[in-house]
């Protein structure tokens, strides 16, 4: 390595001749700054700017995740509501639509074993239904399965088919 830098060296520096080697130390004096500057420090100045604004939305995200991982802890560790069979679970549906004034509108209940109800509605309300449908997900923990919605004549009334089965089963 050692003598191949000498004969590069002595091939072209040392055939040069003292004012031109003095020409190509002062070019190569002024070029250095100019380099360093577009090599060095203008990719370091971009990259700094990308990095203020970036910064600041990953500290955000951060901060999200970091709420969203505790509430997937506290998620995690609620006790599971219990697994209700199809009689227990009709007995529920029953007992809450008449709280909500839809036991008459019922047209069928029956139970599909092992953990479902399929009921049916010949006119109902659909902000009733809707509401009913909540309440029954929160207190409860049973939620639609599958639900048939088809309009009638009157404004706002449905006929409605749905399977329920317990939240906890999934």
């Amino acid at each position: 390595m050692k003598a191949s830098w000498l004969t590069f060296k002595k091939r072209y520096w040392g055939d040069r001749s003292p004012q031109e080697r003095t020409v190509i130390k002062l070019a190569a004096w002024a070029l250095a700054p100019v380099l360093v500057y577009f090599i060095l420090w203008q990719p370091a100045r971009t990259a700094v700017q990308k990095l203020r604004v970036s910064i600041p939305v990953m500290y955000m995200e951060n901060e999200r995740l970091g709420n969203q991982a505790a509430d997937v802890e506290m998620l995690q560790h609620r006790p599971k509501p219990a697994l209700l069979d199809a009689v227990a679970m009709k007995s529920a549906v029953e007992d809450s639509a008449s709280r909500h004034s839809l036991r008459d509108a019922i047209s069928t209940l029956d139970l599909q074993e092992p953990n479902a109800v399929r009921i049916s509605f010949a006119s109902v309300s659909f902000e009733q239904w809707t509401g009913w449908l909540r309440v029954l997900q929160q207190e409860q923990h049973i939620r639609a399965d599958s639900v048939s919605v088809a309009m009638l004549p009157q404004a706002g009334m449905v006929k409605i088919s749905a399977t329920f089965v317990n939240g906890s089963s999934q």
